[in-house]
């Protein structure tokens, strides 16, 4: 028979890999859909246009997670608010295959896209953290674990960046890529969509929130009223994987403009290196989550943090001295692994919010933190190297300042502050 703990893990595994999969076709496509539905006057000019579109997105992920599927999850369950936020990000984005480009319709086509990314925004604003807090509050029972399950769900990114990269290479041989092929891998969507909505609507409601008889009626209102400090620490403390995330999406666009669109498109190096990291992504998680188990949370993340402080500008460096697409992947994958290190720190912001206003909190928290650090990463990133390309390390500088201020963050949780709400 399969145990709760079974059901719970296959879920979020399947969750993940539906965001992941979503998640790295735009990583490894922003050069080919900037093209396609923006208009500039330079490549650089059409990316940056692209970043802001995408960060216009990424600014409904607050209101979802504030007053959309935070309020839902808070006050009517977390297995309704995350079927309705897997949904909602699958099957929106997999219409991004249908949309006519600029060429053809203008500049309905760059509005046609900007309404997928604030629907789908909408919608990661309650699955970011929200799923996290749904494998928690089930697996609340074996809290000196938690950092290895959580560490186990990090197979789906590994699927997800591995099935869209298996997918990319068939479309690669088998079509026209470049012009129209690309659209392909955007259809699956729907598919991994569905599976990952089932997995929750068999698995059910959370113990926590069935043992909980206090609703709130506006959780984010109580949330903002009476948990001030808290709401501000958990955006900080969740920074620096943001950051990090943005960081490693202008770096991937960085290095394709290097080689060119065309040689992205021909190549299969790219896909070599993501393959190697999502294989090595799961053992890495799982480690790093047993290791947070055993020495604490707050002190594994902040390892890794210094860590990739270090390696930010000289990574830049490199990648201008070098221009070599191969160097600079490879950088990216120590990145991503690095960031595997500082990922248990989301443990910790779930346990700074009572079950009342979990959901609304680890989902309002990570998203406010993804939209003024993850979403204008690239964006910040890639106008330091437009503007003042005599100072190539700049990027690097910024992203340097912010995970110290993260790492304070971090530094500032008091024992009191996380108090045994499971």
């Amino acid at each position: 028979m399969v145990t709760v703990q079974t059901k719970v893990l296959i879920a979020s595994i399947l969750c993940r890999t539906t965001i992941w999969y979503d998640h790295t076709l735009f990583i490894e496509l922003v050069n080919i859909m900037s093209r396609e539905f923006c208009y500039a006057e330079n490549t650089y000019y059409g990316i940056l246009q692209f970043f802001g579109i995408t960060w216009l997105g990424t600014m409904a992920r607050p209101l979802g997670a504030a007053f959309v599927l935070g309020h839902i999850g808070d006050r009517y369950g977390r297995k309704v608010a995350l079927l309705i936020a897997m949904l909602f990000i699958s099957i929106p984005s997999s219409l991004i295959a249908f949309i006519p480009n600029y060429n053809q319709i203008g500049i309905a086509a760059t509005m046609l896209f900007l309404t997928i990314q604030i629907i789908q925004g909408i919608a990661l604003g309650g699955e970011q953290g929200g799923s996290s807090v749904y494998l928690m509050e089930h697996l609340s029972y074996k809290q000196q674990k938690l950092g290895m399950f959580l560490g186990i769900t990090g197979l789906g990114r590994s699927i997800g960046m591995l099935l869209s990269t298996v997918i990319i290479i068939i479309c690669k041989k088998t079509t026209d890529f470049n012009a129209w092929g690309w659209r392909i891998p955007f259809i699956f969507l729907v598919v991994l969509g569905l599976l990952s909505a089932y997995s929750i609507y068999l698995l059910g409601e959370t113990p926590a929130y069935k043992a909980n008889n206090e609703r709130s009626a506006f959780p984010i209102m109580d949330l903002i009223k009476h948990h001030k400090r808290i709401l501000i620490l958990a955006i900080l403390i969740a920074m620096p994987i943001n950051i990090i995330a943005g960081f490693i999406i202008f770096l991937r666009t960085l290095a394709k403009e290097i080689v060119s669109i065309e040689m992205y498109a021909a190549t299969y190096v790219n896909e070599i290196i993501n393959i190697i990291t999502g294989i090595l992504i799961p053992i890495c998680s799982i480690a790093f989550g047993m290791l947070a188990d055993k020495v604490g949370k707050e002190r594994t993340a902040i390892l890794f943090i210094i860590v990739t402080m270090m390696l930010c500008c000289p990574i830049l460096s490199i990648a201008y001295y070098c221009k070599n697409y191969l160097i600079i992947m490879l950088s990216i994958m120590v990145l991503t692994i690095l960031e595997r290190g500082i990922n248990p720190i989301g443990i910790v912001i779930s346990e700074l919010f009572p079950t009342q206003f979990r959901f609304s909190g680890v989902s309002v928290s990570r998203n406010i933190s993804y939209l003024i650090y993850g979403g204008s990463a690239p964006m910040i990133c890639t106008f330091f190297i437009k503007n003042f390309p005599q100072i190539n390390f700049l990027a690097g500088i910024y992203v340097t300042l912010n995970l110290l201020i993260g790492l304070i963050a971090i530094l500032q949780v008091r024992p009191q502050d996380k108090q045994s709400y499971w």
